[in-house]
Protein backbone atom coordinates (compact mmCIF):
# COMPACT_ATOMS: atom_id res chain seq x y z
CA UNK A 1 0.00 0.00 0.00
CA UNK A 2 1.20 3.44 -0.34
CA UNK A 3 0.30 7.38 -0.23
CA UNK A 4 0.52 10.32 -3.11
CA UNK A 5 -0.37 13.59 -2.35
CA UNK A 6 -2.05 15.41 -4.95
CA UNK A 7 -3.15 18.99 -5.96
CA UNK A 8 -6.70 19.28 -7.56
CA UNK A 9 -8.73 22.07 -8.59
CA UNK A 10 -12.31 22.40 -8.01
CA UNK A 11 -14.34 24.18 -10.93
CA UNK A 12 -17.93 25.44 -11.69
CA UNK A 13 -17.68 27.01 -7.71
CA UNK A 14 -19.46 30.53 -8.81
CA UNK A 15 -22.19 28.65 -11.01
CA UNK A 16 -23.12 26.41 -7.68
CA UNK A 17 -22.98 29.48 -5.48
CA UNK A 18 -25.61 31.04 -7.85
CA UNK A 19 -27.31 28.30 -8.01
CA UNK A 20 -31.32 28.67 -6.47
CA UNK A 21 -31.24 27.53 -2.90
CA UNK A 22 -34.66 25.88 -2.57
CA UNK A 23 -34.11 22.20 -2.24
CA UNK A 24 -30.89 22.73 -4.42
CA UNK A 25 -33.19 22.60 -7.63
CA UNK A 26 -31.66 23.16 -10.65
CA UNK A 27 -27.84 23.39 -8.49
CA UNK A 28 -25.55 22.11 -11.13
CA UNK A 29 -24.49 18.02 -10.80
CA UNK A 30 -21.11 18.60 -8.89
CA UNK A 31 -18.38 18.02 -11.02
CA UNK A 32 -15.17 15.78 -10.54
CA UNK A 33 -12.45 17.23 -9.36
CA UNK A 34 -9.39 17.77 -11.63
CA UNK A 35 -6.15 16.19 -10.78
CA UNK A 36 -3.47 18.95 -11.15
CA UNK A 37 -0.43 17.53 -10.33
CA UNK A 38 1.26 14.99 -7.65
CA UNK A 39 3.88 16.21 -5.29
CA UNK A 40 6.56 13.84 -5.61
CA UNK A 41 6.31 9.91 -5.74
CA UNK A 42 4.17 7.98 -3.94
CA UNK A 43 5.51 6.76 -0.51
CA UNK A 44 4.94 4.11 2.18
CA UNK A 45 1.51 4.02 3.99
CA UNK A 46 1.80 5.79 7.05
CA UNK A 47 4.76 7.93 6.09
CA UNK A 48 2.81 11.09 4.42
CA UNK A 49 1.40 13.30 7.63
CA UNK A 50 0.38 16.30 6.19
CA UNK A 51 0.15 19.18 3.08
CA UNK A 52 1.02 22.71 4.36
CA UNK A 53 -0.30 25.56 1.92
CA UNK A 54 1.94 28.40 2.74
CA UNK A 55 -0.91 31.58 3.33
CA UNK A 56 1.61 34.31 2.88
CA UNK A 57 3.17 32.86 -0.04
CA UNK A 58 0.80 30.80 -2.47
CA UNK A 59 2.95 29.03 -4.58
CA UNK A 60 4.81 27.35 -1.57
CA UNK A 61 3.30 24.16 -0.22
CA UNK A 62 4.79 21.85 2.59
CA UNK A 63 4.51 18.09 2.60
CA UNK A 64 5.10 16.59 6.30
CA UNK A 65 6.73 13.14 6.07
CA UNK A 66 7.37 11.20 9.10
CA UNK A 67 11.43 11.46 8.92
CA UNK A 68 11.21 14.61 6.83
CA UNK A 69 9.75 18.12 6.29
CA UNK A 70 9.50 18.60 1.77
CA UNK A 71 9.49 22.44 0.34
CA UNK A 72 7.71 22.80 -3.16
CA UNK A 73 7.49 25.23 -5.35
CA UNK A 74 4.29 25.46 -7.67
CA UNK A 75 4.54 26.97 -11.27
CA UNK A 76 2.57 29.85 -12.17
CA UNK A 77 0.85 30.06 -8.61
CA UNK A 78 -2.40 29.02 -8.65
CA UNK A 79 -2.87 27.51 -11.92
CA UNK A 80 -0.05 25.38 -10.43
CA UNK A 81 0.77 23.48 -13.71
CA UNK A 82 3.90 22.24 -12.18
CA UNK A 83 5.35 21.49 -8.78
CA UNK A 84 9.21 21.20 -7.60
CA UNK A 85 11.09 20.03 -5.02
CA UNK A 86 12.54 23.43 -3.77
CA UNK A 87 14.03 21.67 -0.43
CA UNK A 88 14.21 19.16 2.27
CA UNK A 89 14.94 18.62 6.04
CA UNK A 90 15.08 15.69 8.13
CA UNK A 91 13.99 15.28 11.59
CA UNK A 92 16.26 16.65 14.15
CA UNK A 93 15.74 13.24 16.35
CA UNK A 94 17.46 10.32 15.24
CA UNK A 95 14.58 7.94 15.46
CA UNK A 96 11.49 10.46 16.25
CA UNK A 97 9.36 11.58 13.44
CA UNK A 98 7.22 14.91 12.78
CA UNK A 99 3.57 15.00 13.96
CA UNK A 100 2.27 18.27 13.16
CA UNK A 101 2.93 21.24 11.62
CA UNK A 102 1.96 24.65 11.15
CA UNK A 103 3.03 27.91 8.47
CA UNK A 104 3.88 31.33 10.36
CA UNK A 105 0.69 33.82 9.28
CA UNK A 106 3.26 36.59 9.80
CA UNK A 107 6.49 35.15 8.62
CA UNK A 108 6.50 34.16 4.90
CA UNK A 109 9.43 31.83 5.71
CA UNK A 110 8.94 30.04 9.00
CA UNK A 111 6.99 27.03 9.32
CA UNK A 112 6.63 25.67 13.35
CA UNK A 113 7.02 22.01 13.37
CA UNK A 114 6.38 19.07 16.39
CA UNK A 115 8.80 16.31 16.48
CA UNK A 116 7.80 13.98 19.38
CA UNK A 117 8.04 15.88 22.40
CA UNK A 118 10.12 19.32 20.85
CA UNK A 119 9.10 22.08 19.07
CA UNK A 120 11.00 23.35 16.40
CA UNK A 121 10.59 26.62 13.96
CA UNK A 122 11.93 26.08 10.39
CA UNK A 123 13.90 29.12 8.58
CA UNK A 124 12.18 27.87 4.76
CA UNK A 125 14.76 30.12 3.33
CA UNK A 126 17.59 27.87 4.48
CA UNK A 127 16.06 24.71 5.52
CA UNK A 128 17.45 25.63 9.44
CA UNK A 129 15.97 25.46 12.41
CA UNK A 130 15.65 28.86 13.80
CA UNK A 131 14.00 28.12 17.00
CA UNK A 132 14.38 24.65 18.89
CA UNK A 133 12.45 23.80 22.20
CA UNK A 134 13.24 20.49 23.47
CA UNK A 135 10.90 18.66 25.42
CA UNK A 136 7.91 21.31 24.95
CA UNK A 137 5.58 19.00 26.16
CA UNK A 138 6.65 15.95 28.52
CA UNK A 139 4.74 13.39 25.67
CA UNK A 140 4.13 14.05 21.95
CA UNK A 141 2.91 17.46 20.52
CA UNK A 142 -0.30 17.02 18.25
CA UNK A 143 -1.51 20.11 17.62
CA UNK A 144 0.14 23.71 16.76
CA UNK A 145 -1.49 27.01 15.97
CA UNK A 146 -0.02 30.81 15.49
CA UNK A 147 -1.59 33.73 16.88
CA UNK A 148 -3.31 35.37 14.06
CA UNK A 149 -3.10 38.28 15.26
CA UNK A 150 0.03 38.39 17.59
CA UNK A 151 2.99 37.73 16.11
CA UNK A 152 6.01 35.13 17.04
CA UNK A 153 3.54 33.71 19.70
CA UNK A 154 2.68 29.62 19.26
CA UNK A 155 -0.31 27.78 20.90
CA UNK A 156 0.89 24.05 21.19
CA UNK A 157 -1.15 20.77 22.55
CA UNK A 158 0.09 17.20 23.39
CA UNK A 159 -0.90 14.03 24.56
CA UNK A 160 0.81 15.39 28.57
CA UNK A 161 -3.05 16.47 28.63
CA UNK A 162 -1.65 20.34 29.00
CA UNK A 163 -2.24 23.13 26.18
CA UNK A 164 1.19 25.70 26.27
CA UNK A 165 1.45 29.01 24.56
CA UNK A 166 4.78 29.98 23.97
CA UNK A 167 6.80 33.06 22.93
CA UNK A 168 9.33 32.33 20.51
CA UNK A 169 11.54 35.48 21.06
CA UNK A 170 12.08 33.76 24.92
CA UNK A 171 11.17 29.72 24.52
CA UNK A 172 13.11 28.63 27.48
CA UNK A 173 9.16 28.71 29.18
CA UNK A 174 6.13 29.11 27.97
CA UNK A 175 4.08 31.76 28.95
CA UNK A 176 1.43 30.30 29.62
CA UNK A 177 0.79 26.11 30.61
CA UNK A 178 -2.79 25.06 31.04
CA UNK A 179 -3.33 21.16 32.54
CA UNK A 180 -6.52 21.09 29.74
CA UNK A 181 -8.14 17.76 29.75
CA UNK A 182 -7.76 14.53 31.48
CA UNK A 183 -6.31 12.75 28.63
CA UNK A 184 -4.33 13.79 25.52
CA UNK A 185 -5.04 17.32 24.04
CA UNK A 186 -5.90 16.46 20.36
CA UNK A 187 -5.84 19.73 18.94
CA UNK A 188 -6.22 23.58 20.53
CA UNK A 189 -6.66 26.81 18.49
CA UNK A 190 -7.07 30.29 18.60
CA UNK A 191 -10.22 32.01 17.61
CA UNK A 192 -9.37 34.22 14.46
CA UNK A 193 -10.86 37.20 15.25
CA UNK A 194 -10.66 37.28 19.39
CA UNK A 195 -7.52 35.66 20.25
CA UNK A 196 -8.32 36.17 24.07
CA UNK A 197 -10.50 33.01 23.08
CA UNK A 198 -8.79 29.51 22.98
CA UNK A 199 -10.49 26.14 21.51
CA UNK A 200 -9.74 22.72 22.65
CA UNK A 201 -10.26 19.37 22.56
CA UNK A 202 -9.52 15.84 24.02
CA UNK A 203 -9.66 12.30 23.75
CA UNK A 204 -11.32 12.72 27.42
CA UNK A 205 -14.31 13.56 25.03
CA UNK A 206 -14.58 17.39 26.07
CA UNK A 207 -14.22 20.12 24.43
CA UNK A 208 -12.97 23.15 26.30
CA UNK A 209 -13.43 27.37 25.52
CA UNK A 210 -10.89 29.19 27.23
CA UNK A 211 -9.96 32.70 28.42
CA UNK A 212 -6.66 34.10 28.02
CA UNK A 213 -7.30 37.53 27.34
CA UNK A 214 -3.83 38.47 29.58
CA UNK A 215 -1.19 36.97 26.93
CA UNK A 216 -3.64 38.38 23.75
CA UNK A 217 -3.03 40.76 21.31
CA UNK A 218 -5.78 43.03 23.35
CA UNK A 219 -4.70 42.40 27.07
CA UNK A 220 -7.35 44.20 29.71
CA UNK A 221 -6.47 47.75 30.45
CA UNK A 222 -8.32 48.02 33.37
CA UNK A 223 -7.71 50.56 35.87
CA UNK A 224 -7.18 48.57 38.72
CA UNK A 225 -6.79 51.17 41.72
CA UNK A 226 -10.43 52.04 40.54
CA UNK A 227 -11.84 48.40 39.17
CA UNK A 228 -14.79 46.53 41.46
CA UNK A 229 -12.46 43.02 42.21
CA UNK A 230 -15.74 41.10 41.44
CA UNK A 231 -15.71 42.76 37.98
CA UNK A 232 -11.43 41.48 37.30
CA UNK A 233 -11.71 37.83 36.15
CA UNK A 234 -8.84 35.83 35.96
CA UNK A 235 -7.97 34.19 32.99
CA UNK A 236 -8.89 30.39 32.59
CA UNK A 237 -11.75 27.77 31.47
CA UNK A 238 -14.88 29.53 30.02
CA UNK A 239 -16.69 26.64 30.00
CA UNK A 240 -16.38 22.77 28.96
CA UNK A 241 -18.67 21.20 26.30
CA UNK A 242 -20.02 17.56 26.87
CA UNK A 243 -22.01 16.52 23.93
CA UNK A 244 -19.47 13.95 23.01
CA UNK A 245 -19.83 10.44 24.19
CA UNK A 246 -16.23 9.78 22.47
CA UNK A 247 -12.66 10.86 21.84
CA UNK A 248 -12.93 14.33 20.27
CA UNK A 249 -10.47 14.63 17.60
CA UNK A 250 -11.34 18.11 15.97
CA UNK A 251 -12.32 21.63 16.85
CA UNK A 252 -12.34 23.88 14.77
CA UNK A 253 -13.72 28.57 14.37
CA UNK A 254 -16.01 29.24 11.80
CA UNK A 255 -14.30 31.38 9.36
CA UNK A 256 -16.79 33.72 9.06
CA UNK A 257 -18.45 34.01 12.36
CA UNK A 258 -16.50 34.84 15.51
CA UNK A 259 -18.10 32.82 18.13
CA UNK A 260 -19.21 29.80 16.33
CA UNK A 261 -16.87 26.61 16.28
CA UNK A 262 -17.49 22.76 15.41
CA UNK A 263 -16.41 19.73 16.75
CA UNK A 264 -16.03 16.51 15.41
CA UNK A 265 -15.76 12.94 17.55
CA UNK A 266 -14.54 9.38 16.61
CA UNK A 267 -18.33 8.02 16.09
CA UNK A 268 -18.47 10.55 13.57
CA UNK A 269 -20.71 12.69 15.40
CA UNK A 270 -20.06 16.73 14.91
CA UNK A 271 -21.34 19.20 17.21
CA UNK A 272 -21.94 23.11 16.48
CA UNK A 273 -21.66 25.26 19.65
CA UNK A 274 -21.22 28.94 20.16
CA UNK A 275 -19.66 31.27 22.95
CA UNK A 276 -21.89 32.19 25.92
CA UNK A 277 -23.08 35.52 25.51
CA UNK A 278 -21.66 36.57 28.95
CA UNK A 279 -18.43 36.22 27.43
CA UNK A 280 -19.34 37.56 23.88
CA UNK A 281 -20.30 40.77 25.74
CA UNK A 282 -17.37 40.98 27.86
CA UNK A 283 -15.23 41.28 25.21
CA UNK A 284 -17.31 43.60 22.85
CA UNK A 285 -17.98 46.00 25.77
Amino acid sequence: AEQRRSLYRMDRLAEREAAPEAGHRGAPAPAPLAELLQLGGPCALGDSVDVLWNPVLPEQVASLHRGTVRLWSLSHAAAASSASESGAAPSPREEGSFGCGRWDPHHAHALALACESDLLTLDTRSMKSAVAVADAHEQPVRGLDYNPNKPNTLLSSGDDYHVKVWDLRKPLTPVLSLLAHAHWVTSATYNRFHDQLLLSCGTDSQVKLWRAAAISSAPPSLDYEEADPSEVEADGIVRPYTDHEQSVFGAVWSAADAWIFASLSLDGKVVVNHVPPSEKYKILL
